[in-house]
């Protein structure tokens, strides 16, 4: 399909190459944007044009180059880009990801002593060269963590949900125009809906107790003084039987410790299992950890859900969205 500079530049896709002094625009097909709950960094797929018909070059984009992105004026996306290819037609598919990205292709060892989650943060940031913005002070001092060889993203998501273990508080790690932010997360007043016959276009709704657990056991310490912990969903055992999560915890946890651990984890996989696959109209706010008022009287739906895959896809104006939500906004146990 042949595509004019022209036609391009009448969308409400706008890509810019950024530099230090200038923004250079980049004639653009399509974008896809796409983010996931705790899989560190948004993306974007942009399908632009690198040569007309008459084979003049248009915007030159290598690898390591900075990229933004807006959608009706307002920036949605900030990144680098990472890998390009080329196609006959004079197209050009490219993949950006935001600065979250560094933390989660980069590994390293480090032993951190009392410090607080956004100290470690702000060490990492530091070592590694990665720009940061806002950083919360979570106020919490974490004990000594020797960390083995892992990626920076989970050393500190580690030091995250450690974090609202103690204090209760639940912070979220992001990247707004080019720079890491951490912040504390804080349940909005109001929501946006999807409605079927407003701006629900399909779903797709699954239930399931193949990842159900109506028993917990936990175990931890050593064979001469073993810890055991077991609890039980005596509902979900009447219903579906015994169906036990075992986790050998190597923590040094006491057995309160222990208790409070395997309640998060069967409040976690307790229940039927339920997953919503909606296709709808796009919202650009509506992004991966977000919440959203589901409203579909077929399958009975009807309340809030946490946006756990979101796919944005814009073409010339037209904006639609595929998110997979749940019903629980719920962290994994470290």
């Amino acid at each position: 399909m042949d595509i004019s500079r022209t036609e391009v530049e009448d969308t409400m896709i706008e890509l810019y190459l950024v530099k230090p002094n200038e923004m250079i625009e980049i004639p653009t097909e399509s974008i896809t944007w796409t983010g996931q709950r705790y899989k560190a960094a948004r993306k974007i797929m942009a399908n632009v044009l690198y040569t007309d018909k008459g084979g003049l070059q248009y915007t030159k984009v290598e690898e390591g180059n900075t990229v933004l992105f807006k959608w009706k004026g307002k920036e949605l996306f900030r990144g680098t880009v990472f890998s390009k290819n080329k196609s006959k037609s004079g197209l050009l598919n490219l993949v950006a990801y935001d600065m979250l990205h560094f933390l989660l292709v980069n590994k390293d060892v480090y032993v951190f002593n009392k410090r607080r989650a956004d100290q470690i943060i702000t060490r990492i940031c530091r070592d590694f060269q990665i720009p940061y913005a806002s950083i919360a002070n979570t106020g919490t001092v974490l004990n000594e963590i020797h960390t083995n060889e892992m990626t920076l993203y989970d050393m500190a998501l580690s030091a995250i949900i450690n974090t609202e273990k103690q204090s209760g508080i639940r912070y979220n790690l992001l990247s707004e125009k080019g720079k890491l932010i951490l912040e504390e997360q804080k349940i909005p007043s109001d929501q946006w809906v999807l409605e079927t016959g407003v701006n629900l276009i399909d779903y797709n709704y699954s239930t399931s107790i193949e990842e159900t657990a109506t028993q917990v056991k936990l175990v931890s310490g050593d064979e001469k003084t073993p810890i055991s912990v077991t609890v039980t969903d005596s509902d979900g055992q009447k219903k579906f039987g015994v169906l036990q999560h075992f986790e050998k915890v190597t923590d040094q946890l006491n057995r309160a410790q222990m208790t409070s651990r395997a309640n998060t984890l069967l409040n976690q996989k307790k229940g039927i299992q339920k997953e919503l696959d909606t296709t709808s109209l796009g919202i650009p706010e509506i992004i991966s950890g977000k919440p959203i008022y589901v409203i579909e009287n077929e399958i009975g739906v009807k309340g809030t859900h946490y946006v756990d895959e979101d796919t944005h896809t814009f073409k010339g104006e037209h904006h639609e969205m595929q998110l997979k939500l749940i019903t629980r906004n719920t962290r994994a146990v470290l």
